[in-house]
């Protein structure tokens, strides 16, 4: 499979979080399994740093989930090749967002098109630097995503030191 969940479970997901999909409904399942593609390549390519483990089937693996030793925040192992129902629910959030409105998990982005400063009559607003900013700066930040995801992120490693201080 090239993409996260299925299209019954996309309109189960829609329907139990009071999205509208009337318009989508009498469409072909392929029509939702390119969704489902789009709404899957967001959520590699936006994460799959963050992610543990690594892809049971290598890099000949399309997807990143199943994987091989991951766990989640709380340290749970997550068995082998099992695709997390977060996984699934991410998706089809973002799935979602690309049937409203097309092309919006990957918006082009061109350095060169920015606008540094602007000045209307006795306004003037600067903007930021487009030599500072990369692709990456354009991708849309989700943060429902970010929240049904969060039990699978990888977590900063703490410190082993600890102790206290007094004066």
């Amino acid at each position: 499979m090239d993409y996260y969940g299925a299209p019954e479970g996309f309109l189960g997901y829609c329907d139990d979080h009071g999205y509208d999909t009337e318009d989508l409904e009498p469409s072909p399942p392929e029509t939702i399994e390119t969704i489902l593609r789009r709404g899957s390549v967001y959520i590699d390519g936006t994460y799959r740093s963050r992610f543990t483990g690594r892809k049971v089937g290598g890099r000949a693996q399309e997807l990143e989930w199943g994987r091989v030793d991951a766990y989640d925040a709380s340290g749970e192992d997550i068995p082998e090749g099992e695709i997390p129902i977060e996984i699934e629910q991410a998706t089809y959030e973002a799935a979602f967002r690309e049937w409203t409105e097309p092309g919006s998990l990957t918006p082009e982005y061109i350095a060169t098109d920015r606008v540094k400063s602007e000045t209307v009559g006795p306004l003037s607003v600067t903007y930021a630097d487009s030599k500072t900013m990369s692709a990456a700066d354009a991708t849309p930040v989700i943060p429902i995503i970010d929240m049904i995801l969060a039990p699978l992120l990888s977590q900063p490693k703490r410190t082993s030191m600890f102790g206290e201080v007094t004066r």
